[in-house]
């Protein structure tokens, strides 16, 4: 290797055996370091993330929190309605409806943060969309998993005076949301009501209040699964964890 200089500069030319091994091609940008006394250390330049993608990355951070926030939710909440304490304080019950009301606060504080990193995920693919009809380039950002409306579901158990209760599932898909209901004791279809707009959190919150969430292993398909009633094994899987209020029912 030689230096020489051109036009007041020192040019420093490496040969083609020394380049090819550490991937370095023409055109590749490189950050050229000194390190005393003698030497210089070249490193290729990688690939930068783009805001867009490192959004992505922090909503779907935000709403795994969110999913094992609401897996505790459940967990506690079982120990709490069957008598079941086995972790500290839940047999103070309490203590326990603090828990609860505290799992349920941050869940709720995780889904203004993922709807305000959403925005800020909109407003900057929007300066990117409108960029790219001025240019008639097409943006590579201009759809991500993070910005399709994903469906979210939800199970409930709704307790009722002089019956066995109901099962009601929730669903928000398509910026609206919807509540199916089902007998707790044998999973018959309640008729359903009319999709209401935003989140079910909000258009169905005097529906959930007071009610216990549970969980399925695997969604049915509420359209055509649980037209008239629910599958035997979601029924099953649903009593199982309702089993002490369904059995003073």
């Amino acid at each position: 290797m030689k230096v020489r200089s051109v036009a007041g500069s020192l040019v420093v030319s490496l040969p083609q055996s020394v380049l090819e091994p550490v991937g370095f091609k023409e055109g590749d940008r490189v950050v050229v370091e000194a390190a005393p006394p003698r030497r210089l250390v070249i490193t290729k330049e990688g690939k930068t993330m783009t805001s867009t993608q490192h959004l992505d990355m922090e909503i779907d951070l935000l709403e795994r929190k969110k999913r094992a926030i609401e897996s505790d939710l459940r967990y506690k909440a079982q120990q709490y309605n069957g008598n079941q304490p086995c972790e500290d304080g839940m047999s103070d019950n309490d203590v326990a409806y603090l828990w609860l009301m505290q799992l349920e606060r941050d869940r709720d504080k995780l889904d203004v943060e993922i709807a305000e990193k959403r925005l800020e995920l909109y407003n900057i693919q929007a300066g990117e969309v409108s960029t790219a009809e001025e240019t008639g380039v097409p943006s590579a950002q201009a759809e991500t998993p993070a910005t399709r409306k994903k469906v979210e579901r939800a199970w409930y158990y709704l307790p009722q005076e002089g019956g066995h209760g109901q099962f009601l599932a929730l669903v928000n898909a398509k910026g609206s949301c919807s509540l199916r209901r089902f007998n707790a004791k044998d999973g018959t279809a309640i008729p359903k009501g009319s999709n209401r707009p935003c989140d079910y959190r909000d258009s169905f919150s005097a529906e959930i209040e007071g009610a216990t969430p549970l969980s399925v292993a695997k969604q049915p398909d509420l359209e055509h699964d649980c037209k008239d009633a629910l599958p035997s094994d979601i029924l099953k899987e649903l009593q199982k964890q309702i089993r002490p209020a369904l059995t003073e029912a």
